[in-house]
């Protein structure tokens, strides 16, 4: 075993806790700019817009700025982001709606159900299996889900929606022969 593991795992692990804590700051975000005047579509125009540089300057610092233009070079290719492109936009316009519109409690709620559907197509699309920790942990997850689909009060479509397009982005990014700074950066 060499020093690199240890090091990897400690980057990792800053980098998840960097993401969550963005990811929680998010709904802030977008409900003041909400109370500011901007609409759902304007916030997620400014990320796609202020994303397309970063992912840029991510694919150079990769050095896949090759694989870029490769990829760019594949119909086939460009057709699976294309689509993988459509459903991240139909998930995070959903997702800034309804943390614009008071519904992040149905818009988290999304992003638990997510996880259920992600071990339902690794079943089924990719023969993945599951052993017993993992059906526990799948049933504790539904009951947590189904509890507060129940507390919502009403059919958490929403929710839904939210899940369902972003394990679509999941299976379809899955699938995509680009790594994810350049599929990133050509979405």
């Amino acid at each position: 075993m060499t020093d690199a593991a240890p090091s990897e795992t400690r980057n990792a692990l800053i980098a998840a806790l960097l993401c969550y804590c963005v990811w929680g700051v998010l709904p802030l975000l977008f409900m003041a700019l909400a109370h500011m005047g901007y609409s759902a579509p304007e916030i997620l125009a400014h990320r796609v817009l202020w994303s397309a540089p970063f992912a840029a300057v991510l694919v150079l610092l990769a050095g896949q700025s090759g694989q870029a233009r490769q990829v760019l070079t594949s119909p086939a290719t460009v057709g699976w982001l294309a689509l993988s492109t459509v459903m991240i936009v139909i998930n995070w316009g959903l997702y800034v709606w309804a943390t614009t519109h008071h519904h992040t409690i149905e818009a988290s709620l999304g992003y638990y159900i997510n996880p259920l559907l992600n071990m339902a197509a690794g079943m089924v699309l990719f023969r993945e299996r599951i052993d017993k920790w993992g059906w526990a942990a799948i049933g504790l997850a539904a009951v947590g889900v189904a509890i507060q689909a129940v507390a919502l009060g009403r059919p958490p479509w929403l929710s839904i929606g939210i899940a369902l397009s972003f394990a679509a982005y999941g299976v379809i990014r899955k699938r995509v022969a680009a790594d994810a700074q350049t599929g990133l950066f050509i979405e």
